[in-house]
């Protein structure tokens, strides 16, 4: 059996952490970013491809494929939902996260604060961050005081989706789900750096949140406990209303205000780039393995446990 992602994203993670748990691996890489992944040392994991879509054609049913951000926004939840590909995590899950409607739905159901959702620019009474569809990492996303703004700011050939915006600071949590170990696991957080709506100097009020790197965070231990429990709580949530599991990585992306009132805006239902700020290891996944556990090696070990256990097929949708 081989681990494979497509080359983007968070696939150094993925694949080193395969390669440490002994796995074969399958790279699907475009040739301009083949000799980037060379200089890493993954010439035995490249399989040279003109376009990742063509992995939906091609016989991987001896790879399970590992889905990321990048994996999403250029093949498409959908194409991924209806393919063969064996992934490991939950395809389902994908496509709720591309639906701003069932995000909310699920995000709610797990009890969690939601900043208001205003369907219609005539019902915005606040302060509202105008959000594009998709995995594009805050590409095309902007802020406005009011519906006046929203109006002036909006381009009619994108189709957006209105969310109050919460002043605060921005926490991302990844956490894992196990299968094997019947346990959720909060490995990481970390801040996303978007571009100049980070940076301290301005001349103009139109922020860019197009996602630049990650800054690793560490919570404050009665903060953490918190995130524990919001993380457990959207796996039973996602089990309720999808009657499905939800095995390996996902990510709630909140804010937290003065008040210290956790908001959840967002989720990403797979290994999410913040990740990549904790190889070779988290604190948290320090404390829970006892030695270097990253994101893309936890899910090897995952994939290998469910093998010995005979229940892999359970983990893979």
């Amino acid at each position: 059996m081989k681990i494979g992602t497509i080359a983007s994203h968070s696939a150094l993670n993925i694949i080193s952490g395969a390669k440490a748990e002994k796995f074969k691996t399958q790279l699907y890489c475009r040739p301009d970013r083949v000799p980037f992944y060379k200089s890493f040392g993954l010439e035995d994991s490249i399989v040279e491809i003109e376009s990742f879509h063509q992995i939906l054609e091609m016989d991987l049913s001896d790879v399970i494929m590992i889905p990321h951000g990048s994996f999403v926004a250029y093949i498409g939840a959908d194409k991924i939902l209806n393919s063969e590909l064996r992934l490991f995590g939950n395809k389902e899950l994908l496509r709720w996260e591309a639906d701003r409607n069932l995000k909310s739905q699920l995000l709610t159901e797990a009890g969690f604060n939601v900043p208001r959702e205003f369907r219609s620019i005539d019902e915005i009474n606040a302060p509202v961050i105008a959000k594009t569809h998709g995995a594009a990492g805050g590409d095309g996303y902007f802020i406005a005081k009011d519906a006046d703004e929203v109006k002036d700011k909006i381009d009619e050939s994108i189709s957006y989706s209105f969310q109050e915006y919460i002043v605060g600071t921005k926490v991302f949590v990844t956490y894992f789900n196990s299968v094997a170990k019947n346990r959720t696991e909060v490995f990481g957080a970390d801040i996303r750096y978007e571009t100049d709506a980070d940076a301290n100097l301005r001349f103009d009020d139109s922020p860019s949140f197009v996602v630049i790197g990650n800054i690793p965070l560490v919570l404050r231990e009665s903060t953490l406990a918190k995130y524990y429990d919001m993380g457990a709580a959207f796996v039973k949530a996602f089990q309720h209303l999808a009657n499905q599991t939800l095995p390996g990585p996902f990510c709630i992306e909140t804010i937290i205000d003065r008040e210290q009132r956790i908001y959840s805006f967002e989720f990403s239902g797979r290994i999410v780039a913040g990740t990549n700020v904790w190889i070779p290891y988290s604190p948290y996944s320090y404390l829970q393995f006892g030695e270097p556990i990253w994101m893309g090696r936890r899910i090897a070990i995952e994939i290998r446990e469910l093998m010995e256990k005979g229940i892999l097929e359970e983990a893979l949708r």
